[in-house]
């Protein structure tokens, strides 16, 4: 774990049997240079990321085949998560038309820090609850507007629904997730895995952190 958010950063859990599958977006242009973009810039993927997301598509397709059906796609709209999704839904075999956009799930405003490189703006001032990025967002309200959706999203999960979000790092920390790869899947809560066949192991396995948001 580096450097996490501090721990009232993470969201009380949901109900019994309530969660969704998460997503982290494949690499970015903006990652691939090192530069922060939050959820006010809004490069697309990479080549690296389209070839990442084709591969956690893959990996969704092979452990969630008993239940493809079931599942309903959620992203932030923004080109990288977008595209992520698209990729994600046509392995699937889902409609890409029918991926459903969600503001609440978009990654922190970080204002005037767009753009930046982590020499300019270290990963460990962006992580500090006391500070607001100038023209961004601050972590309390970033960490509001993604528990409200993050709670009303997993109550959508029942036999015949499996939210799988896709998202962006930010919002994976507030959800407890710190070390997380481009395109890497995890649960929230980690328990919900526990009801999906394939179980609770992570894809793919967290590496250290070198990409921005």
């Amino acid at each position: 774990m580096t450097n996490p958010m501090p721990a009232s950063s993470q969201l009380s859990p949901p109900g019994p049997h309530q969660g969704f599958l998460f997503v982290r977006h494949g690499q970015s242009t903006d990652n691939a240079n090192d530069m922060h973009s939050g959820g006010d810039a809004d490069p697309e993927l990479s080549d690296l990321g389209r070839s990442q997301a084709a591969a956690t598509a893959k990996e969704l397709h092979r452990r969630l085949a008993e239940r493809l059906g079931d599942i309903r796609l959620i992203a932030s709209p923004l080109r990288r998560t977008t595209e992520t999704a698209r990729i994600i839904a046509m392995e699937l075999g889902i409609d890409p038309d029918a991926i459903a956009f969600e503001e609440g799930f978009l990654e922190r405003r970080l204002g005037q820090w767009n753009g930046l490189t982590s020499a300019q703006v270290s990963q460990e001032v962006i992580r500090r609850s006391d500070v607001v990025p100038p023209g961004g967002e601050g972590h309390a309200e970033f960490r509001r507007r993604v528990g409200i959706v993050a709670h009303a999203t997993a109550a959508l999960a029942g036999p015949h629904c499996l939210p799988l979000v896709v998202s962006s790092r930010g919002v994976g920390r507030v959800l407890g997730w710190y070390d997380m790869p481009n395109a890497g899947l995890f649960f929230w809560p980690a328990a919900f895995a526990d009801d999906l066949p394939g179980g609770s192991e992570q894809w793919p396995h967290p590496e250290p952190e070198t990409d921005r948001r």
